[in-house]
């Protein structure tokens, strides 16, 4: 389907980040180092977080910001690709890092093309403010990863 609702990408966009901790998840499971479980266990924590606010975000929002029609496409790719994605028991914290930050740019590049293409002031103004409070904690990961790294 061609045209969506904004709910409908909010909603695929909090689909990834609880795919993204799922995938955390398994790794952490999988994995042979300390550290590396230690990154996984905090990348979880972190995308709960973001999936509990984003849905705070939603369940805010105006519902005529959250019925305004995009000629965006939905597309489950990143979501099957995470859902397929198996790594080494002997992932390095980088490797984790990169990806980490891979995924996330990923997910929120749905939400750049959204805003860009968004006519309505006050829908481009809400997706804005998202992605801007995400691009934080984006950025909050790789301090702390890199933090991780020194101890």
């Amino acid at each position: 389907m061609r045209f969506n609702q904004l709910k409908l990408l909010l909603e695929h966009f909090v689909s990834c980040r609880e795919a993204m901790m799922a995938l955390y998840r398994r790794l952490e499971l999988n994995s042979d180092a300390e550290r590396v479980r230690m990154l996984l266990a905090y990348l979880q924590h972190q995308e709960r977080e973001n999936a509990e606010h984003l849905q705070d975000f939603i369940s805010l929002a105006k519902p005529e910001l959250l019925e305004t029609w995009t000629d965006i496409r939905v597309e489950k790719d990143l979501l099957d690709y995470m859902a397929k994605l198996s790594q080494p028991a002997d992932i390095s914290s980088d490797d984790v890092s990169n990806l980490a930050l891979e995924l996330s740019e990923q997910s929120l590049s749905l939400l750049r093309l959204a805003k860009d293409e968004l006519t309505m002031l006050g829908a481009r103004q809400f997706l804005a403010n998202l992605i801007e409070h995400q691009e934080k904690r984006q950025q909050q990961m790789v301090h702390a990863t890199h933090r991780l790294d020194d101890i």
